[in-house]
């Protein structure tokens, strides 16, 4: 009959037993620490996606109301004269301030408004916005100006 034996030299194996009792109270600092760092990694997630869904929203309205500028301000008593399309001014920026009142930026403000003249005459606006960040302060800061534009052209159809 066969039988085994276990030779335990004892280095070893009692210095992981003896590291066990000497080490147990790191647990309890480095768990919080861990968890700040979550924290604080899911809130700076959650502050650059909103910037960013902010900056989509102001995109978007800064074409909306480049298109409202170019629609309103046409000038169909040129039009009808001459036959040319044209932008009135003084239209175009009648439109901006109603425009970003009543959209999901009110807070939103106007830098420009150019009208282009040409066979093809645009507006163009630029808006800016000032995002205000909540829980990333200690790294993003406290704010950040967002900038956008939009353009829209009257385009002559064939139709």
């Amino acid at each position: 009959m066969l039988t085994f034996r276990r030779f335990h030299s004892g280095g070893a194996d009692q210095g992981l037993a003896d590291r066990g009792r000497t080490d147990r109270g790191q647990t309890l600092l480095l768990a919080p620490i861990g968890l700040i760092i979550v924290i604080f990694l899911g809130g700076t997630t959650l502050e650059v996606g909103a910037m960013h869904l902010r900056q989509r929203q102001l995109d978007d309205l800064a074409d909306s109301i480049a298109n409202d500028a170019a629609t309103v301000g046409f000038d169909i008593d040129t039009f009808r004269e001459t036959g040319e399309l044209s932008i009135d001014p003084g239209a175009a920026n009648t439109v901006v301030g109603g425009s970003i009142a009543i959209s999901n930026l009110p807070e939103a403000r106007s830098t420009g408004v150019r009208v282009t003249p040409g066979p093809e005459p645009s507006a163009t606006i630029v808006l800016t916005y000032t995002h205000e960040f909540i829980l990333g302060r200690a790294i993003l800061g406290a704010s950040t100006e967002l900038t956008a534009a939009g353009e829209a052209a009257l385009v002559p159809s064939n139709a």
